[in-house]
């Protein structure tokens, strides 16, 4: 049987994770995982990403899942997987995806489908005043340049925000983008490929009044066909990504101009919504059977 370390972090929004467990959140896909593995002979090992022996460990490769602590630790995270790479464990995705995906420059890389963004070195005042000129936009968002799970994020509104308000936002490089207000009717639309092949799509949906389409519990998740539109705005960004992802998801909003506008691509630790799709399970696990050639 082959072995596959399931890769996984030592903390969850600051909380530890016990060793050979998953933040909570994870823990419906690795079983959905883990199923579809035994049925194909591949055994799947739940182990921290910063285990410095994990290549001695005789493990046929292994997969980023919810290394979900890497933005604290973003340059540790990017090298300590490349040294494992060098050290001859195989992973997926490759280390120089995770590389080029860690940072969110990476959208500039995407073509027409990507969202307008402006990239500054600091969010502050001046910056934020600037930006609504420059997008022409009565709302914008803010985001650090590396970071997860809205963390640091805020959403401005022209005249009726202060200095004040920033206290909360990116500490470091920040990325500055028009607020799309299709997010609070619409949703966001996730799809998902595995090894090249479409999985499956989610529809996000914020609670009334809300505008964060990742926050669970404040969020209603549907498993639901993408509209074409949709597909291709994500299929045409991914055409300008890395080759062979083992695993890849691709966030769309539609733009207040009618056109769906790439917000993000998740090659790194990307939670995958098997709970919501569990025949994803197996998509993922067939993808992974055949990298291994098993």
């Amino acid at each position: 049987m082959a072995r596959v370390a399931y890769l996984t972090g030592r903390t969850y929004r600051g909380a530890p994770i016990e060793a050979g467990d998953t933040p909570v959140l994870e823990r419906k896909d690795r079983d959905l995982v883990a199923a579809a593995g035994k049925a194909r002979g591949i055994a799947f090992e739940t182990s921290f990403w910063d285990e410095p022996d994990l290549p001695a460990r005789g493990f046929d490769g292994a997969i980023v899942r919810s290394c979900w602590d890497y933005t604290a630790r973003s340059d540790e995270f990017v090298k300590t997987i490349a040294a494992h790479e060098r050290a001859g464990l195989r992973i997926w995705n490759r280390a120089d995806v995770i590389g080029w995906n860690s940072q969110k420059t990476y959208l500039k890389d995407l073509g027409a489908a990507a969202i307008e963004t402006l990239w500054v070195e600091r969010a502050d005042a001046r910056a934020v005043a600037q930006a609504f000129d420059t997008l022409d936009a009565s709302e914008i968002v803010v985001k650090p340049q590396v970071g997860a799970g809205s963390i640091e994020t805020l959403r401005l509104k022209r005249n009726a925000w202060s200095e004040a308000d920033l206290i909360a936002g990116p500490r470091g490089a920040a990325m500055i983008q028009p607020y799309l207000s299709g997010i609070e009717t619409e949703g966001e639309r996730s799809l998902i490929w595995f090894g090249g092949v479409f999985s499956h799509a989610i529809r996000k949906v914020p609670a009334a009044g809300g505008w964060l389409a990742n926050i669970p519990g404040k969020t209603r998740f549907f498993a639901e066909s993408a509209p074409a539109a949709a597909r291709e705005a994500a299929e045409s960004a991914l055409a300008f990504a890395p080759k062979d992802l083992l695993y890849v998801r691709v966030d769309v909003v539609l733009g207040d101009e009618g056109r769906w506008r790439v917000i993000e691509i998740e090659a790194i630790e990307p939670y995958l919504f098997l709970d919501f799709a569990p025949e994803g399970a197996d998509f993922f696990v067939a993808a992974i059977a055949r990298v291994l050639g098993s």
